[in-house]
């Protein structure tokens, strides 16, 4: 009984496997689709064949067959030939995609395999030749049963019948005998065991290519869309907003790019955790979709999303966005700054738009009370002058654009030279003299700083070298180094390599570390600051002062120098507080072993001051402004300044 009730179980088990996804059901039916042309087109070849034959009388011993016979058989052939024709223009237009009705389709195979099954027993039944009964009948299975896929409860129901049929009918010509019916049995047997194994073989293809065609939607979702909100990604953003701007029924002059930063989000994700910023941004992003409705909108990056949206009412649209945000955060004080970007051409590029929309967006980012603000000639002046210091560096570097002036450093003591500082100047053949200030922030945004300062780096120790080989008076030089020289390179393995290339002391040039770069918890700076100390470098901690967290640098880091900040020196005369605090930290530096350079000494009042407090070096306006090599030198040879011992 169990054994029963196990098999049973197995069968229903193996039935309820064969049940079929969406997917494998439109796999099989076009599959079929692609069997039925060849199956329908050689049936009706071997009906127009068998007409034929008939009609011209090149039948064996025709003279032997009736009217009715003939007249019977020629309809028969005419049936099967008519719906294998029909079959036929059916499967041509499904595969074409010129016909979609899929009922339809099932309703002509079917009929087309009742047709056939009844023209098989037909024929085999009213065969003058009673050798060839079985062939006509099996051979029409094998074109139904082998050639396309059937579902296995309807294998077995149609395979069942058609044999129980066949047997029933040629019993009433002869007897059958065991023999013939364990033949039937096992020929039935082995047309359901091809059946199923051609759906199984067909349904493991059928899902292969599902999971195959669920990993590339996973994939192209992936690459379209934002994993945390759903949204469309800066990819599908940029493809999207090209086709809309291209579509000549879009009046682009009504709609414009607006790129949308969360003002103090980084503010959320310290007081609430990342888990909850995560949360924070899905709402948001539910937010923007209910507000920007069926408009494109995407998530570039982090808390940054754009739209390309009608500008008419986007005032209305950001002053509903910052009152939902309120209501879903009212302790962490949240905003909402956004920038936005009208295209003047339809073959604006989106990219470049939203370049300038960011632009806009970033030109707000500290302005208290403005929310929105559109790119102007102004901004697209300076946004031009941005991407030609991005992409022009290494023609600059290449064709020697990037020069390096020199500042003197002085003794309190004496006023004289005792070395200078290296600063980079870019002498473009386009806009002429760069500041530093023009170039090196934007290099840093992009990382690319590290080239900048790796030239500075080999055109002062190529300058020191010069100096030495023609007998020409020169001083030590102090180089600056970024914090992100110290993620991209190896500084101290740079300035090594370039001294030694140089035939350099290591006294020739000093580092100098901006105390902002600092931090107690970067192993890989300080493993690299130790480095220098152990190659034998000067370390100079670079404006003292400047930051806020001075005093824990002293604490966790060593260095030589301390320069202290021009800001102190400001309007020197007028503030009073200026004096003590630059008497207390000469006092500590000396307490703690660090020598004192103070920047931004303009008036001889500082100079005398800072000289009184025993601060050692001085460097400012008042000594001279940055110079190039050859000025420097021929101030140096016409006694301009004296080098100190």
């Amino acid at each position: 009984m169990s054994g029963d009730l196990s098999l049973f179980s197995q069968v229903k088990v193996f039935f309820k496997r064969q049940k079929r996804s969406p997917f494998v059901r439109d796999y099989l039916l076009t599959a079929n689709a692609r069997s039925s042309v060849y199956v329908s087109a050689i049936v009706a070849a071997l009906e127009i064949c068998m007409l034929a034959m008939m009609i011209f009388g090149i039948i064996e011993n025709s003279e032997n067959y009736t009217r009715e016979w003939l007249l019977s058989h020629t309809i028969a052939y005419i049936s099967l030939l008519a719906t294998s024709v029909v079959l036929l223009i059916y499967s041509i237009l499904f595969l074409k995609g010129k016909v979609t009705n899929r009922t339809a389709g099932r309703l002509i195979k079917a009929i087309f395999s009742i047709v056939m099954v009844v023209f098989g027993l037909y024929i085999s039944y009213t065969s003058k030749d009673r050798g060839g009964q079985v062939f006509a009948f099996i051979t029409i299975l094998i074109f139904l049963n082998c050639l396309l896929v059937w579902h296995p409860i309807i294998s077995f129901a149609c395979l069942t019948t058609s044999f129980a049929i066949y047997l029933y009918m040629q019993s009433k010509l002869i007897p059958i005998s065991l023999s013939i019916k364990v033949n039937a049995f096992t020929t039935w047997l082995a047309f359901y065991a091809a059946a199923l194994s051609s759906h199984h073989q067909k349904r493991v293809e059928a899902q292969k290519d599902e999971r195959l065609c669920s990993l590339n939607k996973h994939l192209e979702k992936k690459s379209l869309y934002d994993d945390l909100t759903d949204l469309p990604n800066r990819h599908y953003f940029y493809k999207a907003a090209t086709e809309f701007l291209n579509d000549p029924k879009n009046h682009i002059e009504d709609y414009c790019f607006a790129f949308m930063d969360i003002e103090n989000f980084k503010n959320y994700n310290e007081k609430y955790g990342f888990a909850a910023g995560t949360e924070f941004l899905r709402s948001i992003a539910k937010i923007l979709q209910e507000v920007f409705g069926d408009e494109l909108l995407a998530r570039f990056s982090d808390d940054h999303f754009v739209a390309l949206t009608r500008h008419y009412n986007l005032s209305r649209k950001i002053k509903k966005i910052q009152k939902e945000i309120n209501k879903v955060e009212d302790i962490v004080q949240l905003g909402l700054k956004v920038g936005i970007y009208r295209p003047k051409e339809r073959d604006c590029s989106p990219n470049l738009a939203c370049d300038h929309a960011r632009y806009a967006c970033e030109f707000i980012k500290k302005h208290f009370g403005r929310d929105l603000i559109e790119y102007d000639s102004k901004m697209d002046k300076v946004f031009n002058q941005k991407l030609y210091i991005i992409n022009n560096i290494d023609q600059a570097i290449e064709k020697d654009f990037i020069k390096v002036y020199y500042q003197p450093v002085v003794l309190a003591q004496n006023g004289k030279l005792c070395g200078v500082e290296a600063l980079a100047r870019w002498e473009d053949p386009k806009f002429g003299m760069l500041s530093p200030a023009a170039f090196v922030p934007i290099l840093e945004e992009y990382h690319l700083i590290h080239k900048l300062d790796m030239r500075v780096m080999e055109i002062a120790c190529k300058d020191i070298k010069e100096c030495a080989d023609k007998k020409l008076p020169f001083v030590p030089v102090s180089i600056n180094f970024s914090r992100l020289d110290f993620e991209l390179i190896d500084p101290a393995e740079e300035l090594d390599r370039c001294i030694k290339k140089y035939g350099l002391s290591k006294s020739d040039i000093h580092v100098e570390i901006t105390e902002s770069a600092l931090s107690s918890s970067d192993e890989k700076l300080k493993f690299s600051l130790e480095t220098f100390r152990k190659n034998g470098n000067s370390l100079w901690l670079d404006d003292f002062g400047s930051g806020y967290s001075g005093l824990n640098v002293l604490k966790d880091y060593s260095f030589d120098l301390m320069k202290i900040d021009m800001a102190f020196l400001s309007q020197f005369s007028q503030n009073k507080k200026a004096e003590p605090i630059l008497t207390s930290i000469v006092s500590l530096a000396q307490k703690i072993g660090m020598q004192t350079l103070s920047e931004g000494v303009e008036t001889q009042e500082a100079y005398d001051f800072l000289k009184s407090i025993g601060c050692q070096r001085l460097q400012g306006f008042l000594f001279g402004k940055p110079m190039p090599k050859a000025e420097l030198v021929q101030k140096i040879q016409s006694g301009f300044y004296s080098l100190s011992a």
